[in-house]
């Protein structure tokens, strides 16, 4: 009786919440973006980040002023309501070049990116670099993009795998 109570609350629970966009953020209700979470997109002109180590050698970003240009791609699960240490995030932060945003098919060890796994999940929480899959950026107006991309990463279990988002830098 406990597990039926228990399924019928996660099927009832589970829908998706859309929260509001802040200046430089869009919310997204891709087809991409699980069912159980908000998605959401920012576009970080003139900033860029670099991968640092803590004192025992785990990875994290470092966000500073620069000339690139950074998306952060965050997925974040709806919280189970009644649960210590229940939330559960995927952060993708890209660093791009202002100059150079438009190709096809690119191989994603060629630009900086990096994977952020948010959770209460022993062993496999963090920061990993993102060195498998593909990436395409198309300029589809004056400054409006649309970027495509295809991902992996070994070291955890990932939700997120592919971002299909139209952006915009002013």
């Amino acid at each position: 009786m406990k597990y039926l109570f228990f399924f019928l609350f996660l099927f009832f629970s589970c829908g998706s919440q859309h929260g509001s966009a802040t200046k430089n953020e869009i919310s997204l209700n891709s087809v991409v973006c699980p069912d159980d979470g908000v998605c959401s997109l920012n576009v970080l002109p003139n900033q860029s980040f670099s991968i640092e180590k803590d004192g025992i050698g785990v990875l994290y970003p470092k966000i500073k002023e620069g000339q690139t240009v950074l998306l952060k791609f965050e997925y974040k699960r709806n919280e189970i309501p009644n649960t210590v240490d229940g939330n559960y995030s995927e952060i993708i932060y890209l660093e791009l070049d202002p100059n150079n945003l438009e190709f096809e098919n690119d191989d994603v060890k060629n630009i900086k990116a990096l994977f952020g796994r948010l959770c209460f999940c022993r062993g496999q929480t963090g920061y990993y670099i993102i060195n498998q899959g593909e990436l395409s950026i198309m300029k589809i107006s004056k400054n409006q993009y649309r970027i495509k991309m295809n991902f992996k990463v070994d070291e955890v279990p990932q939700v997120v795998t592919t971002i299909d988002e139209v952006f915009s830098i002013k």
